[in-house]
């Protein structure tokens, strides 16, 4: 994974108000991101009998890979009844741990649902492209619909089905979605993935013409 892709990740793994484990001693739990800048994150924690100095392990999972990392608690403020307001520094190297066989591709293309929503084409593998809503979209973007994408200005259309919906960070939700015909009149978009992945994507899908019943 080169340099830019990998800082993507991690500021999305820590982006504030996503869920993390805390791995401490023989314990594990759950809290939320408050704040993540350079090496220092804050957590909302429940209450536990943490010690500044205490080292812990966080989790996160983000697009089907774990990431760990070590921290080092600095400091330790009453957040409420029953919560805490943990300030922790990065000790070690991030650690990743990919779920998937076949890794998924990084990229930010705006493209036009139907004709008519706006979305953005988020990350792609050999066969599925993650597409990024909102969700005021969702109540006419259904699993098992089939629908057409198209990459604005650049005349190139995918005829698909959504085979999964999710809920990815406050009002913005994501759908996989399952290529079955690629419309690149002028190859621009394959080439662009070539170059950037050093692979071919969507050879078997690609057809100049859509069929009386895919229209």
């Amino acid at each position: 994974m080169d340099k830019k892709s990998f800082i993507k990740r991690i500021f999305l793994v820590f982006f504030p108000g996503n869920s993390i484990r805390i791995y401490a001693k023989d314990d594990v739990l759950k809290a939320k991101i408050k704040t993540f800048k350079g090496k220092e994150i804050k957590l909302i924690s429940p209450k536990y009998n943490f010690k500044i100095g205490d080292e812990v392990i966080l989790e996160s999972m983000f697009e089907g890979a774990y990431y760990q990392a070590n921290f080092q608690i600095k400091d330790i403020v009453n957040f409420g009844n029953n919560e805490i307001l943990l300030s922790l520094n990065l000790t070690s190297t991030f650690k990743i741990k990919n779920k998937r066989i076949i890794e998924r591709h990084y990229i930010s293309i705006p493209v036009l649902i139907e004709d008519k929503f706006k979305g953005l084409m988020w990350d792609l593998n050999e066969n599925f492209l993650g597409i990024v809503l909102l969700n005021e979209y969702l109540n006419e973007i259904k699993q098992n619909l089939s629908i057409k994408l198209s990459i604005i200005n650049f005349n190139i259309i995918f005829h698909g089905t959504i085979v999964k919906i999710r809920q990815e960070f406050f009002n913005l939700s994501k759908f996989i979605y399952e290529i079955k015909i690629l419309q690149d009149p002028t190859g621009l978009f394959g080439h662009y993935l070539e170059y950037i992945s050093g692979k071919k994507f969507f050879e078997d899908k690609k057809n100049s013409e859509v069929q009386s019943d895919e229209q």
